[in-house]
């Protein structure tokens, strides 16, 4: 599992004086690019994935002022995909849950393609049954 700690910024803050729901996604990024690089073989870290699918469920405010603790782990893992599960705290209460779909992707194609074991492997080491 990773975590990463994002302040947030004022910019991000809503006329209801919380952190804006389109500030999530950004997050939500953020917490993602170390596991995306584990996707790839190729030398230059390029992962050649696709984001297929992004539910995020908004279960608390989040406020400018206090930094937030974001966990990414791997939720499930395919032949040629991977689900993440996300979740975003404030002040020990969680704020946001969410799941992203990536394909392992082949852009020449524009086909799915399987994951190499090497990355499967990789993968496993972030993979949680909880949740």
């Amino acid at each position: 599992m990773f975590r990463k700690t994002i302040s947030p910024r004022i910019s991000e803050t809503n006329a209801a004086r919380h952190i804006g729901h389109n500030a999530i996604p950004v997050w939500l990024e953020e917490g993602f690019i170390e596991i995306l690089r584990l996707f790839s073989d190729d030398p230059t870290g390029d992962p050649a994935v696709a984001m297929v699918n992004l539910n995020i469920d908004f279960l608390g405010e989040i406020f400018f002022g206090t930094d937030v603790e974001l966990t990414t782990a791997v939720k499930k893992l395919g032949n040629t995909s991977v689900v993440l599960h996300q979740e975003i705290y404030q002040k020990g209460k969680l704020c946001v849950r969410a799941a992203v779909t990536f394909v392992h992707f082949d852009f020449q194609t524009k086909k799915s393609k399987p994951v190499s074991e090497e990355a499967l492997r990789r993968l496993r080491e972030h993979l949680v049954t909880e949740n």
